[in-house]
């Protein structure tokens, strides 16, 4: 698969694991939302590692360009996807809403993936 395949299906998969996820421990939502927010946000953390890791370990140059790029294409995939599920149906919010409980946490997605990159750097330099 080429590098924009590549980083579309972790895109994909990013979101989609942390769906999953999100559904395991939904009953905790009902009796701790905190302790849910912290959960679920642990577990974006834990599985944009993974696949930046996945992805960045294969590039050859321009490292810090690709993490960028391949963060913030990952956390538009997780915007979109979610405001399609969180525009209608049971999970109906606001937009605004939407973004103050949900859609600013993926703003740690390329910040992630382009500190993996730093230390990919520095790993080499050693």
């Amino acid at each position: 698969m080429n590098k924009q395949g590549t980083i579309y299906l972790y895109g994909f998969l990013l979101w989609l694991t942390v769906f999953i996820g999100s559904i395991l421990i939904y009953p905790v939502k009902n009796t701790d939302p905190i302790f849910f927010e912290t959960l679920i946000t642990i577990i974006l953390v834990g599985f944009t590692v993974f696949f930046a890791n996945l992805y960045l370990k294969k590039i050859q140059s321009d490292l810090s360009k690709a993490a960028v790029f391949a963060g913030i294409v990952w956390m538009i995939i997780n915007i979109v996807i979610d405001l399609f599920m969180f525009s209608s149906g049971p999970m109906k919010m606001p937009i605004g809403n939407y973004f103050k409980d949900i859609g600013l946490t993926y703003l740690v997605i390329p910040m992630i993936t382009y500190g993996i990159a730093v230390q990919f750097r520095l790993r080499e330099k050693d």
